[in-house]
């Protein structure tokens, strides 16, 4: 159903026609439906973020980048997730842009991070819509709890693919959205995830996770171990968050404070 469930990130001033889908991925070869915005901060700093989706949607999308940076299939996934009703806005807080392969090679100055967040928040905004932060492994899900902690009277939800299990306390206490934490065994032992779920519970944190005992490969479409059953799932978990968010109050519903489901 969907081949694109890798990672998150954006491209930096690179005009979108630029880009067509590989057809290895199993994609329509077109140009992609989004457009790039240039967006500027408080202190004056310019940025570009790729935005895609019904300007109307009641659920706003904000893609945080992996540590590949963008490869096409991020882009790809954007549409994808516009094309399933929500406003995207996938941002690039590498500075440059980077292809499939090519891996973040310096570190991400957080307090420009948090400004471009900030500001990449404020521009999906709307009256009545519910926005929620998506990231992908390591960094994009690091990413994706310091975007909900920099702006939180604003995100209602926190994603987490594959990643974020080793955030610090400090930012941990900062977040007051609903939190879904999607972890495969293969790269978080269970006893690292049971010590982040006590984190979260200790602070009140709401948490659901799904734990898959499948190796995180399973869920790259652009590899040989891709297992579109596994894409689906957790599409299907992602897509059940959301609306989850988008009619509950964060802080007053009667959320599950820890629901914890093994897949194997």
């Amino acid at each position: 159903m969907l081949r694109w469930i890798t990672a998150v990130a954006l491209i930096m001033g690179v005009s979108a026609g630029v880009f067509a889908h590989e057809k290895k991925q199993g994609l329509t070869c077109r140009v992609f439906a989004g457009e790039f915005v240039r967006l500027t901060t408080k202190s004056g700093k310019h940025f570009q973020v790729y935005q895609t989706g019904p300007r109307s949607a009641g659920m706003g999308i904000l893609l945080l980048p992996g540590a590949l940076g963008l490869n096409v299939p991020m882009l790809a996934w954007a549409d994808r997730l516009g094309a399933q009703g929500y406003q995207v806005v996938a941002i690039n807080l590498y500075g440059k842009a980077r292809r499939t392969g090519s891996p973040v090679l310096h570190a991400i100055s957080q307090h420009r991070a948090h400004a471009e967040e900030r500001t990449a928040i404020h521009f999906l905004a709307a009256p009545g819509r519910k926005i929620v932060t998506l990231g992908w492994g390591r960094v994009g899900a690091l990413q994706s709890l310091e975007a909900s902690a920099a702006d939180p009277s604003d995100v209602s939800g926190t994603v987490l693919c594959n990643g974020g299990v080793s955030a610090p306390a400090p930012l941990l206490r900062r977040i007051k959205s609903l939190v879904l934490l999607v972890a495969f065994s293969a790269a978080t032992p269970l006893p690292k995830l049971q010590a982040f779920k006590t984190r979260m519970r200790l602070y009140r944190r709401p948490l659901i996770v799904h734990y898959y005992n499948v190796d995180p490969k399973a869920a790259d479409p652009a590899g040989p171990d891709f297992n579109s059953a596994i894409a689906q799932e957790i599409w299907g978990q992602a897509r059940l968050f959301f609306r989850r968010v988008k009619v509950l109050c964060r802080r007053c519903a009667p959320f599950r404070n820890d629901m914890y489901d093994y897949r194997n």
